[in-house]
């Protein structure tokens, strides 16, 4: 776990420079488009790292909206920090394993480029399903597809040469198990979104 914390801490101020600037905008907010908010949604993004996400999640729930995010490298914390119209407040230096909020509070948690890196993904996603208000739907994303994302992991090596994402299989297993019902998954070449409603 420290290993993987310190590979984050080390790459966070440079984690975003990793692709074009105008197609990066153009796939996350394709991504946020598929999370099915509306104004005045509680979101949760766990796995925050630099923030990329939050922009299209505030403004796709309004300020009558409800965002937080958590990510477990203090050091992606501050770089989300620095991000342009997110309050500071809002982000968390927190494990998935151990989310700091209430029971049954967020209409949907997202998790972005973040759950091949959780060593505990039955207990992670048992957080998820926790904070998720009845009904709420939990969202799983990549901009990359299952195998890509492997590949790439292996590749990289180091602390994160195992951080694999399940395959379609196991994670509709592992979805279902945390109490979660109408699975859908969708992999495919530059993209993967996993999602599931809490019953």
């Amino acid at each position: 776990m420290e290993k993987r914390k310190d590979y984050f801490d080390k790459h966070a101020s440079k984690w975003d420079e990793h692709l074009r600037y105008d197609e990066k905008m153009l796939r996350l907010r394709e991504i946020v488009g598929f999370f099915e908010l509306s104004k005045g949604y509680s979101v949760l993004d766990v796995g925050t790292g630099t923030g990329v996400l939050l922009p299209f999640i505030k403004d796709a729930i309004g300020p009558e909206g409800s965002l937080f995010a958590i990510d477990f490298s203090f050091r992606m914390i501050e770089q989300a920090r620095n991000r342009p119209g997110i309050n500071p407040e809002i982000l968390i230096n927190a494990s998935v394993e151990a989310i700091p909020f209430h029971s049954n509070r967020f209409e949907r948690v997202t998790c972005f480029s973040a759950f091949p890196h959780f060593p505990n993904k039955t207990k992670a996603l048992s957080e998820m399903v926790r904070v998720l208000k009845k009904g709420g739907k939990i969202f799983i994303a990549h901009l990359h597809s299952i195998e890509e994302i492997n590949q790439l992991h292996r590749e990289i090596g180091g602390a994160v040469g195992n951080d694999f994402l399940p395959s379609k299989e196991e994670l509709h297993k592992l979805l279902i198990e945390s109490g979660l019902c109408e699975i859908s998954l969708l992999n495919e070449p530059g993209r993967f979104i996993a999602q599931g409603r809490k019953l």
